[in-house]
Order: C-alpha cells, then structure tokens, then sequence
C-alpha cells in the first residue's frame, strides 16, 4: 500500500480550498464526479484506487493508473475515456503539496525525550518537541513549535525561533576552523565567543554544521531551507527565502541574500557577499561575489544567465 494517509476528502472541497490559496485550475470532471471522495494519496507509477496523485509528464501509460483524482500540467496529452478526473494547473507539484500539507499527516508535539540533556538558563517555548539523546547547551532559546529531532548537539548562546525544523544529528553553534600561528609556527585556535541566530521557519537536514561567530553571531533568517550534510561556517549571514541544497560549503563570513537558491555540492570561498535571487548550479566553486538576480556554475564559477529582477 502506498498511501501516506487515510482521508475522507471529497473532490469539490479540494477544489474549494485550491480556489482559497489562488491556484487556477481546470477540473475535467462534472458536478457529479465532484463528490466523489479521496481516501489517501499515491505516487503516480505506484498509484491505488481512490487517491489523489500528480505528474508532471505529458503522457503516460494511462490503463495502469488506478488513481481517481490526477493534478496534471496544463500541456498534458489526456485520455478521452476514462474514469480519472485531471486537474490541469501551472504547478502540478506545487498544487499537490498544498493538497499535502493542508490534508496529509499532521505532526504531533511529543515534549521534551527522558534522554534530552539541556542546560541551564534556557528557554524553551510552548509546544516544542525535543528528540532522544539531544544535547542542549547553557543559555539556548528555542521558539514555539519548533522540532529538535534524535541526536541534535546545540551549544551555549544558540537561539533558534518559531516553527524551526532540525533533523537527526544537526550540530549548532560548534566552533569553526579558525586558527593563527604562534611565533614558533604552530597553530593555536582562536576563541569564537560569538553565537547562533537562527530565525522563524528555518529547516537544517541532518548532520549539517553550524558554527558560532568568532565575535558577532552566525544568522541564518526567516524561512531558509538547509539540506543534509551542509557546513554554515562562522560569521555567515544568510537571508530570508534562500534554499541551500545538501552538501554545500559555506565559508566564514560569507553573506547570502534572500530567496537565493544554492544547488548541491556547491563550495563558497570565505567573504564573498551572493547576491539576492541569484542561483548556483550544481558542484559550483564560488570564488567571486555573486550580482543579485546572477546564474552562476562551473569550476570556478562563472556566469550563465542573467535576469532583470522585474
């Protein structure tokens, strides 16, 4: 079985709710088809009667499709007959993870694990679950809702906002790779005294790195995305909106503008400043500041594309 879920969803309240959020849809059934109900959601080459499934393919092999409700793209090759109802939107993804979101599983606050170990001084808001075995520092905020999940290190003068999601092993406010050399040559480690902002909405994948700031604070600001794997190193600002795919490398002091979109494996050299809106392709080596509205990939990275930002 593939179902994520079991609902009880009729077809005409899915396309009242999509009426509320501003999705413009064509629907392919008639009124009666409407009331038919949506018992569970299904991936489109695993599909189970009585779902709610999408695709983003212009044609596909229809006879074994058993969903009864299909949110498809606009250009897609239909069927004639048949027992689907296709919704035809610009989004197709974006229109069923709405439906997800609003009628999929809802996450229930668990409180705080006997095993959690949290410092003293901290405050921790309404309705924030706490997983096995996290390790919370002295000092630490932690806003209303937010998740901390199994084996999550957040050390001392971290403040993590509202509604923050962060998975399985993440590491917060860690000391960075700073070091100087004694006058005999060896290394000696520098102090990092700073600490962690992490603002409203933020999500950190599992096992990504947060380091403190040397004296002022790593922010990380509302509603940025952080994949698995990725290191944020210290002093780095990063704006609202931006998506940071796994594995990328953020070096210190570095400062990423809003609603920025880093692909993965990307690597950033220390103290260049990215530009709002721009993007960067895949295992890109960033060695020069980003202008706003900017494509950049390659090794190392140069320009593809430009947009106008209107």
């Amino acid at each position: 079985m593939n179902r994520m879920v079991a609902i009880d969803l009729k077809l005409s309240e899915l396309l009242l709710f999509y009426k509320r959020m501003g999705v413009n849809f064509r629907e392919s059934g008639n009124a009666e088809e409407t009331e038919r109900v949506i018992k569970g959601f299904s991936s489109i080459y695993e599909t189970e009667p009585n779902t709610l499934s999408w695709m983003t393919a212009q044609r596909l092999d229809w006879p074994a499709i058993r969903a009864s409700v299909v949110i498809c793209s606009v250009n897609a090759e239909l069927p004639e007959n048949t027992d689907i109802v296709f919704i035809a939107v610009d989004k197709p993804k974006n229109a069923f993870a709405l439906a997800l979101r609003e009628y999929g599983p809802k996450f229930t606050p668990h409180g705080i694990s006997d095993t959690a170990v949290i410092g003293t001084n901290c405050e921790i808001g309404e309705d924030v679950s706490i997983g096995e075995y996290v390790v919370i520092g002295n000092g630490v905020k932690i806003g209303d809702r937010t998740r901390i999940h199994s084996h999550v290190a957040i050390h001392d003068k971290s403040t993590i906002g509202r509604d923050c999601i962060v998975h399985n092993g993440v590491v917060i406010g860690t000391e960075g790779f700073g070091y100087e050399r004694n006058p005999d040559g060896t290394a000696f480690k520098i102090p990092h005294i700073g600490g962690v902002i992490i603002e409203d909405g933020v999500e950190i994948g599992s096992n990504s790195c947060v380091a403190r700031g040397v004296l002022a604070n790593t922010v990380i600001k509302k509603n940025t995305k952080i994949g698995n794997l990725t290191h944020i190193s210290h002093n780095v600002t990063i704006g609202e909106n931006t998506m940071i795919t796994h594995l990328a490398h953020i070096g210190g002091k570095l400062i990423i503008e809003n609603d920025c979109w880093i692909a993965p494996g990307s690597v950033y050299k220390q103290g260049l400043k990215i530009g709002q809106n721009s993007v960067t392709g895949l295992g890109a080596v960033v060695i020069r500041d980003v202008p706003p509205f900017d494509t950049v990939a390659g090794v190392p990275a140069k320009s593809i594309k430009k947009t106008s930002g209107e």
